[in-house]
């Protein structure tokens, strides 16, 4: 177990966003709900990142956020993780392969 900095791509924030957007159709305390599970989440990528699986895409791990349909997808560096989305996890397969593929792509 080695923790390491989190870093987060620029598209993270939209990501983020639609949670909350998501969240605040249906609890009044929807995006400080949203954020607290992405903060949690977070945390603990950040204290030990090799206890979360792979996805089939080869370097890309994900971590379900606790109580929620998002998932944080993120990829090990030498020196940091870095996380590439937050994707509500009912979206297509097909739609989350693609989108991290590109994100993953312009990280290299």
């Amino acid at each position: 177990m080695k923790s390491k900095p989190v870093d987060a791509l620029q598209e993270v924030i939209a990501d983020l966003m639609a949670a909350v957007a998501h969240y605040q159709t249906w609890r009044t305390d929807g995006k400080a709900h949203i954020l607290e599970k992405y903060d949690e989440t977070i945390s603990w990528i950040s204290w030990s990142p090799d206890r979360f699986p792979r996805c089939r895409l080869g370097r890309i791990q994900r971590a379900i956020l606790k109580q929620s349909y998002y998932i944080v997808y993120f990829l090990q560096e030498s020196e940091r993780t870095l996380i590439l989305a937050v994707l509500d996890g009912r979206r297509s397969p097909t739609t989350i392969r693609s989108m991290l593929k590109e994100r993953a792509r312009r990280t290299i």
